[in-house]
């Protein structure tokens, strides 16, 4: 039985395709389509990709599954949701298709679905944190025997997403910019007084909401909540130093600022946990929504030992959904027999002949060593200073870059994070992440990482008698967000990583996603070459099986 899954909202627009409940192939809008986030795109793309991916066409489905719910909301009698709409809009061309039966489920159900079957386990506590669902910002519950049971919820207007969304917009990194007010803060000094407290099974938003009209600047049917939310909390936010929405100066003075939202955040989560263990006394918790990518966060409630395992998968964010609305569908069928996701790996190819004709497109020089070759000449680039983009195999799913389309250097030079951040456009305050041999972990990291490691979803703490030799991936606070790379997952990544500690005696490289400011991560081989063309800072390409440079000269002979 075939299932496509997709998330058709807002943004984060993506598919995710199932057999028998096996996880087949996921794709995320904004990598075929190029624009970050695909605000407003349909999957369309990432629909076709994931059919060709199995050799199957849209007559093959059984079924489709949606991860939201649409049909109690005006929205849902918009015409492009009918039968002849959803074909319309999501299998252009094929006018002759009839949809096989289209499944609605709760957005919340959906991001909830995504990591309990993924974590391989029958039964956990489970949390979703996000900007919005139907109704819903948050959500507490228990998953078991294949089914999931939401115990309680927290209305949109105690909206967590929106609460940390607002704050990055206020200081100044915008709405997106989340995952830079999460650096940030590590610079500054939390103080008291956010609208946000740890309350008695969970938490509660304090803000005041707006007495008149309020000007909507994200658009959108359910992100029109989300002007309510950041009125709300605005006032508060003009307590705290700088007592201004940030125009122009250095953000740096808002890290006070930054430090105070994010505890606050931490304190609110947590206790959600607690409520959670509390309630289901299961030694198991699985979370998913787009707040459960704040990574700090999810180091200390790993942290915390209050969860003997805590499970997050790689995609937690609206791009998830798809995978999980397909496996609330596919779970009522036999055979059932979903994947425990314990790597990444699940979007597009990269074979060797596309590398060969990007790269003969570009006019660059290539050479083509084997395996051990290309293993040898990297990884002592690398050792060398050198910045080396590394594209190989099929892509990631989620926003980190976990070793199939990455940009690699050296954590033991500090020069190697100024020139990253100045290749990607980055603000030069903002870390850089490492990629540790898993087997070598501990010598890096200290306390435990778990599960999130292996996606590069947690912060942890670098020993600080090796905070000197790894410099360029110690934060400010001591911190990093390591990611553990295990042999049987990514033999080629973990092959180049021992090369380098052969070589160096550190079993970790600098991973940074593959990209430049603004744009998604690339997916194909022409996407990495234009990038590589772009990026005038990276030294060197590997491309599937290639060698990539700008000159002969930078290539072995």
């Amino acid at each position: 039985m075939y299932v496509l899954g997709i998330n058709i909202g807002f943004h984060d627009s993506s598919a995710a395709l199932l057999h028998d409940g096996a996880l087949r192939a996921l794709f995320e809008q904004e990598r075929l389509s190029r624009r970050k986030h695909a605000v407003g795109q349909p999957p369309v793309e990432a629909i076709a990709a994931c059919l060709a991916i199995e050799g199957i066409t849209p007559h093959d489905l059984d079924a489709i599954a949606i991860g939201w719910d649409f049909r109690d909301l005006p929205l849902g009698r918009n015409k492009r949701f009918t039968p002849e709409g959803l074909r319309a809009m999501l299998f252009p061309g094929h006018d002759d298709l009839t949809l096989p039966p289209v499944r609605w489920i709760a957005h919340h159900v959906a991001h909830a679905a995504s990591a309990y079957f993924s974590a391989g386990v029958d039964e956990a506590a489970v949390i979703v944190v996000d900007g919005a669902g139907e109704t819903q910002a948050s959500s507490l519950g228990v998953a078991r025997d294949g089914r999931i049971t939401l115990t309680r919820e927290w209305a949109v207007d105690q909206s967590l997403g929106f609460f940390y969304n607002a704050a990055a917009e206020w200081a100044g990194l915008g709405y997106w910019g989340t995952g830079k007010l999460m650096g940030l803060a590590a610079y500054g000094r939390a103080r008291p007084g956010m609208p946000l407290r740890a309350a008695d099974g969970g938490y509660e938003l304090t803000g005041e909401p707006p007495a008149g009209p309020v000007k909507v600047g994200i658009t959108g049917p359910l992100t029109a909540y989300y002007p309510v939310v950041s009125a709300a909390v605005k006032p508060a936010f003009a307590q705290f130093f700088p007592y201004a929405e940030r125009t122009g100066e250095e953000p740096v003075a808002y890290a006070d600022f930054a430090a105070s939202v994010q505890e606050a955040l931490e304190e609110a989560v947590l206790s959600m946990a607690e409520h959670a263990r509390a309630e289901t006394r299961l030694p198991v918790l699985v979370l998913a929504g787009g707040v459960a990518m704040n990574c700090t966060m999810i180091g200390k409630l790993v942290d915390s030992g209050m969860f003997e395992r805590v499970y997050v998968p790689p995609v937690p964010t609206d791009a998830g959904v798809s995978l999980g609305a397909a496996l609330v569908v596919a779970q009522e069928q036999d055979p059932f027999t979903p994947t425990a996701v314990d790597h990444a790996y699940w979007s597009g190819d990269l074979t060797t002949e596309e590398a060969r004709v990007a790269a003969s497109a570009a006019g660059l020089p290539y050479r083509e060593p084997g395996e051990d070759g290309l293993i040898a000449f990297t990884a002592a680039r690398i050792a060398e200073g050198k910045l080396v983009a590394w594209a190989r195999g099929r892509g990631e799913i989620g926003q980190r870059a976990l070793g199939a389309r990455s940009i690699l250097a050296d954590p033991r030079d500090r020069r190697s994070l100024e020139r990253l951040n100045v290749v990607k456009g980055r603000e030069m305050w903002r870390p850089v992440a490492p990629s540790i041999l898993a087997e070598h972990l501990g010598e890096l990291i200290e306390g435990q990482v778990g599960d999130p490691a292996r996606f590069m979803l947690a912060a942890s703490r670098v020993r600080p008698d090796v905070r000197v030799r790894v410099p360029a991936v110690t934060h400010v606070d001591g911190s990093a967000r390591p990611q553990s790379v295990h042999r049987d997952t990514n033999p080629a990544y973990w092959a180049l990583i021992e090369e380098f500690r052969r070589l160096t005696g550190v079993p970790a490289v600098i991973n940074t996603s593959f990209n430049l400011s603004d744009e998604p991560i690339v997916n194909s081989a022409a996407d990495a070459v234009a990038t590589f063309v772009r990026g005038k800072e990276l030294d060197l390409l590997v491309l599937g099986d290639l060698l990539v440079a700008r000159s002969d000269e930078e290539l072995p002979a």
